[in-house]
This record gives C-alpha cells, structure tokens and sequence, in this order.
C-alpha cells in the first residue's frame, strides 16, 4: 500500500462512482480499478461492493476511509514542510550578536526579514566577543553580529564589514577632571587606574589596548577587569578608573560616562555580519539578502587559514 493508492481509494469513497473518481483523478478508469483492486489484495479484504448499478463502501472500507483521510493529509502536509523548509520559508535561524548592536542596527535588519519570512523562528543570543566567535565557528549560532578583531583567525567563516567604523575614545566619569578635555593624547593617561573588559572574555580586545598604550611608552595600569560592557561603564561612572572602548558602547552608558576624543592610535574597529561558509541552514543566505547595501557592504571576506 502507498500514497497514491490510499488517494485513489479516498477519490472512490467520496464520489461512489469509478468514473467520476478517474476524471477527477486525470487518470483512466480502468487504470483506477486496477489499483483498488490491488489495494484490496494487498490488505486482504474487501472495501467497496460493486456491481453494474452502484459502487458502496464496505465496513472495513469504512475504517480504512476514515484513517487514510488523516495518513495522506498528514503526508502531504509534511511534504509541504519539508519542500518550504528546503526553500527557506520556514526553519529557525539561531542569531548571536554582542552589545550593543540590538540598540542600533539589528531591529531593523530582523523587522526586514521577518516582513518577508514570516512563518521563521529566530532565536537570539546575546554574548561576549570571544563567547560569541566561538558559538559562530562551533555552529551554536548561524549569523553573528560581531566585530572585526581576530575574524581573519577563525577557520571557515565569511563576514560582510559594516559601512559604520568607530574609533576609540575615552571614558571617564563625569566628576573626572579629564571630564572636562575634548580630546586627550593617550600618552597622558600613563598615571591613571584603567578598568577593562576581561582578557578571558575579549582576549584580542584586551591585546590591543595594551599594544596601544605600550606604542605610546607605558603599560596600562589595570585595576578591575569585568566580562560585561554594562559593568565595565558602572565602573568608570562610578570612578573605579577610566576606559578605552569604541564610541558605540554609548547606547549603554549614562549621562554620567563622559566619551572624549582619544588622539594618539589609529585603532578602528567596525562591525561585521559573520556566517560559517559551510552552513547548510538555508535561512542564512535568505537573511543576507535582506541585509542591505546600506548597513553592510556587499564584499564577502573570507578567513585566511588554509585548511589542514
């Protein structure tokens, strides 16, 4: 017994009548009694009574109409999910971004995409820098929405570049005498408590400012490291110490976390969309075709390690 068989048996039932079962069918009449003949055989019994002047349903017929309505539109139904899930139209896409992106970019890229793929489910995870490139290489997630830094040194990932770029400024408290500066030359700052983003959680990041103030003759004098960029403005507007951090950090900070022009590096780091090259979830190139040339360039950038 198959599909077809169970459709034919069920075009039988509903119209009692061979012919109009075959015309509705776009098959031969004699072709359709064959096959319930065949179905019968195969199941060993009896479905329809027939003769010259009516076709009726026997018992068993009954049953088995009653269970093949269900059988085949479970089928079909489960075709149609696989054949949408192979399109695209439906599936989950599983959406890891670092702070705070959520609060510039990423409503409007999920609203675009979700006005064209409704019926997706997206999941959402927001993580650290280092937390969130390994979630993308290991598969956790399918799109990241990270940053620059280190990209070129994880295996198998491609990555648009945002059109946005930030450089670094400085953060202090609004009761820091530095509050008051426009600018500041970072070799000023060899004397002051400095508050960083946890080398464990931001390894690369923690690398580059500490290569930044070594190139401008002083080691960073570190007093309080933390994974989350939350803490780490708590702990300059509570007067801990200062920071370096990009200037789009500021959607997170309060009006008393002053950001002042930092002068002596040309550090710049920007955003990127992130994806694993060898993704088979077809949602991924779907949601990169609605992120527009307006937010990110169109240039694919690849890792550049060679595999093994």
């Amino acid at each position: 017994m198959n599909i077809r068989q169970l459709r034919y048996f069920i075009s039988v039932a509903n119209n009692l009548n061979f012919t109009a079962a075959a015309t509705e069918l776009h098959i031969a009449q004699p072709y359709l009694s064959k096959q319930i003949a065949e179905l019968e055989e195969q199941l060993g019994i009896k479905l329809f009574d027939r003769n010259t002047r009516h076709v009726k349903l026997t018992a068993a017929g009954i049953e088995l109409f009653k269970e093949a309505i269900i059988i085949v539109a479970r089928t079909e139904r489960a075709i149609t999910q696989a054949q949408l899930a192979a399109a695209g139209s439906i599936g989950t896409l599983k959406i890891g971004f670092m702070g705070p992106f959520e609060k510039d970019k990423l409503p409007e890229l999920i609203k675009n995409f979700r006005k064209i793929y409704p019926n997706c489910t997206l999941n959402f995870a927001k993580l650290g820098w280092g937390p969130l490139n390994d979630a993308l290489v290991r598969g956790t997630v399918d799109i990241a929405f990270t940053v620059t830094d280190g990209l070129e040194r994880l295996h198998g990932i491609s990555w648009r570049v945002s059109r946005d770029f930030y450089p670094l400024s400085l953060l202090v408290a609004a009761d820091n005498p530095l509050a008051m500066k426009t600018k500041v030359h970072i070799s000023t700052l060899a004397k002051e408590p400095f508050v960083v983003l946890s080398r464990a959680e931001c390894p690369l990041a923690y690398e580059n400012m500490r290569q930044i103030c070594l190139a401008n003759g002083f080691y960073p004098k570190i007093v309080g490291e933390t994974p989350l960029i939350e803490t780490l403005l708590l702990m300059v507007e509570t007067g801990i110490g200062i920071a370096i951090q990009t200037k789009h950090t500021q959607a997170y900070a309060s009006s008393n976390v002053r950001y002042i022009e930092l002068e002596g590096c040309n550090f710049l780091s920007g955003y990127v969309v992130a994806w694993r090259k060898a993704t088979t979830n077809p949602l991924v190139p779907l949601f990169l075709k609605t992120v527009t040339k307006e937010h990110f360039g169109v240039e694919e950038k690849n890792d550049n390690i060679t595999p093994a």
